[in-house]
């Protein structure tokens, strides 16, 4: 078996430290690949509700995914514990108004260097969903199931079960040999899609057909944030990082040879039915 000791051990990690192994997964409505997406996640981390990090020199920390897994995205230095009262105010942005606990105690994490090269790409099997999120590195061997290509973002997950960060859209644009799946079947489909201001929950409705399908339309909106629509620029020329807060989704999928009325129509609906003329960001 293939374990995360070794493979962090060869590229560096001291296994004789005390070390504990966390698989992030907030069962709080918080979704951590997100936190993760728009850099926010260190910052989560720092904060836990018990001391789950006492006697522990080095932290490896994974996001959980399905099937019991995780994907490993560092190792982090346990240099001092503080303790505190309550969740702090400026968490609330990463939060977006979900459910919040009240942290006890602050941690204050160094991530190493060195482990650039297996970030996001080690794939780790974890037992089962009773087992700790956060447990002994030399008491719980974990097999390595898969080494993703660098680049990799996620599994391509089906057409109408997309939801992309602007991040995450930009890195399947970017490396299309990481992400051959999701190249090959954003190409093959028209479609409705939706972006979401997660800022203030403002909408846009869009259409694609054509040679590239929604691949072609999508590449426009990795490339600058407003694919040339009017009110998505005026939203990043007043604040650039606010393209951070976009999602993109595919509402319906439609056939490629769909001539660009045909897709309009379509796309009419939707705007109709979600109100995105009067109140989001259609202009039209």
């Amino acid at each position: 078996m293939l374990s995360i000791s070794k493979v962090l051990e060869f590229a560096g990690l001291d296994i004789s430290k005390n070390i504990k192994i966390a698989r992030h997964m907030d069962t709080r409505g918080v979704d951590v690949h997100e936190l993760y997406a728009t850099g926010h996640f260190e910052l989560y981390q720092s904060y836990q509700e018990k001391n789950h990090f006492r006697d522990c020199d080095y932290l490896v920390s994974c996001l959980g995914i399905e099937n019991n897994q995780a994907i490993f995205i560092g190792v982090y230095e346990v240099r001092a514990i503080n303790k505190v009262n309550g969740f702090p105010d400026y968490l609330d942005v990463p939060y977006k108004g979900k459910a919040k606990t009240y942290s006890r105690y602050r941690y204050e994490l160094k991530k190493l260097s060195g482990f650039e090269e297996l970030e996001n790409r080690l794939l780790i099997k974890w037992e089962n969903r009773a087992q700790a999120w956060c447990m002994k590195f030399e008491t719980s061997e974990k097999e390595i199931v898969q080494l993703l290509p660098k680049g990799y973002v996620r599994d391509f997950p089906g057409y109408l079960e997309i939801n992309l960060s602007f991040r995450e859209l930009q890195k399947v644009i970017d490396d299309p040999n990481a992400n051959n799946i999701w190249h090959k079947m954003l190409s093959s489909v028209g479609g409705v899609y939706l972006i979401v201001d997660t800022e203030d929950g403002l909408q846009y409705v869009g259409s694609a057909a054509g040679k590239e399908g929604i691949l072609g339309r999508w590449k426009e909106y990795a490339n600058n944030g407003h694919g040339g629509n009017k009110k998505l620029r005026e939203i990043i020329e007043i604040n650039p990082e606010r393209v951070q807060n976009f999602r993109f989704s595919i509402l319906q999928t439609l056939p490629r040879t769909l001539t660009r009325n045909e897709a309009l129509i379509e796309e009419s609906k939707y705007k109709h039915k979600l109100g995105t003329r009067a109140y989001g960001l259609n202009l039209n």
